[in-house]
């Protein structure tokens, strides 16, 4: 792999300063609530470590909104100098606005890439170059009501989740768990656009499921499999397993009542969980079909957004800032989120922060978004998805049905063209 666009010029000790012998450094995110906290923990830990430098952090709305306004800002030479961008938007946002990192920098701060999951790297290295650094991984997850899954048989001799095996046997637990709750087994968002594609690319994976999108198109998909996918969904969703009709909101909310012994979602609704006070705990989603239990994943990364002059003094900096958010993420964990860098998943503290390392194996088998410039977290192949999943879930759409909508909407796409 090649050490990135800066080559072989150091970064350190050299470039301007702003007036009062500080650096400016510029940094954008989207994380508002709970992980909007806890990056202002992360943000402030950098400041106290370098008093030296004047970090200007602004956060700015999830999704489309903040693409938007990263891609104008950068193009406009207005951009910050480091960013946070979902690995799986790589494509969508724009690979030309983006720096590589170079991994002699990195490497001279201790950084290697052997301290990342591989999916994870694999995810974020394009044409040999690494275009985003891991803060995190953030899978589909298990969430369980310790106390239903108790009544309902279905926790091991230690307290646990009894293994799961197979789809027969996840979707007997989501009946039996129905039967303590007299609602739901499983709160699940039928109507949600992240819920169903997280459960959705989880079991097309598992299923041995691939796609391909050749210029122009037609989309080169494994209907088998996305049929496969979908039909799981329609058998889930029958009103008692897991509701027809429940959306995003929805689900957590259930959870959080007692009305489902489990929720699928990703890991960021802990705090949900843990506000309400419910005896709860969570686990990699099962392996469904298949030896390898694959889910959905995304991971929160940094980018060195293109500059029209660099500053190697501010350059420096932001592979400082960085480093420092990666090796002070063991607060980022206790968000849900799995830490990227090994010296904090394996650290004892991380370990010991129960549920949240309970799951941690799925970073090694982290399903990530097709790499294609109309997908990833929030993007519209996500949102018509959705709609299609939205669609089987409901039985609006029988399965066969929602994967020729779903593959129609894809060749439209790549007939269309890429705006980038």
């Amino acid at each position: 792999m090649g050490a990135g666009a800066l080559g072989a010029t150091s970064l350190a000790g050299c470039g301007s300063v702003a007036p009062g012998g500080t650096t400016p450094l510029a940094y954008w995110n989207f994380f508002t609530g709970g992980d909007g906290a806890r990056m202002v923990d992360l943000i402030n830990s950098y400041r106290a470590e370098a008093p030296d430098v004047d970090v200007t952090a602004t956060t700015l709305e999830w999704g489309s909104p903040y693409y938007t306004k990263l891609a104008m800002a950068v193009e406009g030479g207005r951009g910050p100098d480091l960013a946070t961008l979902h690995a799986s938007r790589l494509e969508t946002f724009g690979l030309n606005l983006v720096d590589s990192w170079d991994l002699a920098e990195l490497e001279a701060r201790g950084i290697t890439l052997d301290q990342f999951p591989e999916p994870v790297v694999e995810r974020v290295t394009l044409d040999g170059e690494l275009k985003a650094l891991p803060l995190d991984t953030h899978p589909l997850v298990l969430f369980y009501n310790t106390r239903i899954c108790e009544e309902a048989g279905l926790l091991a001799p230690d307290g646990s989740l009894a293994p799961i095996q197979g789809a027969e046997a996840f979707l007997d637990a989501g009946r039996r768990a129905a039967e303590v709750t007299g609602a739901n087994g499983i709160a699940y968002g039928t109507n949600d656009a992240l819920a169903s594609f997280m459960l959705f690319w989880s079991v097309f994976n598992q299923l041995g499921g691939e796609m391909s999108f050749p210029e122009g198109g037609p989309a080169v998909v494994d209907r088998e499999a996305m049929v496969g996918a979908m039909d799981f969904i329609a058998t889930m969703c029958d009103g008692t397993i897991a509701s027809k009709t429940q959306d995003g909101a929805g689900a957590p909310a259930a959870f959080a009542s007692e009305q489902a012994g489990f929720l699928l979602i990703g890991p960021w609704e802990v705090a949900t969980a843990q506000t309400a006070g419910i005896p709860f705990s969570m686990t990699q989603f099962p392996a469904l079909f298949g030896d390898t239990a694959y889910c959905r994943a995304d991971s929160h990364s940094l980018v060195l957004p293109t500059q029209r002059s660099t500053e190697p003094e501010v350059r420096a900096k932001a592979y400082d800032m960085a480093v420092s958010l990666l090796r002070n993420s063991l607060s980022w964990a206790e968000g849900g989120h799995i830490p990227a860098l090994s010296e904090v998943a394996e650290s004892p503290e991380y370990l010991a922060l129960d549920p949240q390392s309970n799951y941690r194996g799925a970073a090694q088998v982290a399903a990530f978004d097709p790499a294609v410039y109309f997908a990833g977290s929030g993007s519209t192949f996500m949102s018509r998805a959705g709609q299609s999943l939205q669609g089987v879930g409901t039985g609006a759409l029988t399965p066969d049905q929602g994967a020729d909508d779903l593959i129609a909407w894809m060749d439209d796409q790549l007939a269309l063209g890429s705006p980038l």
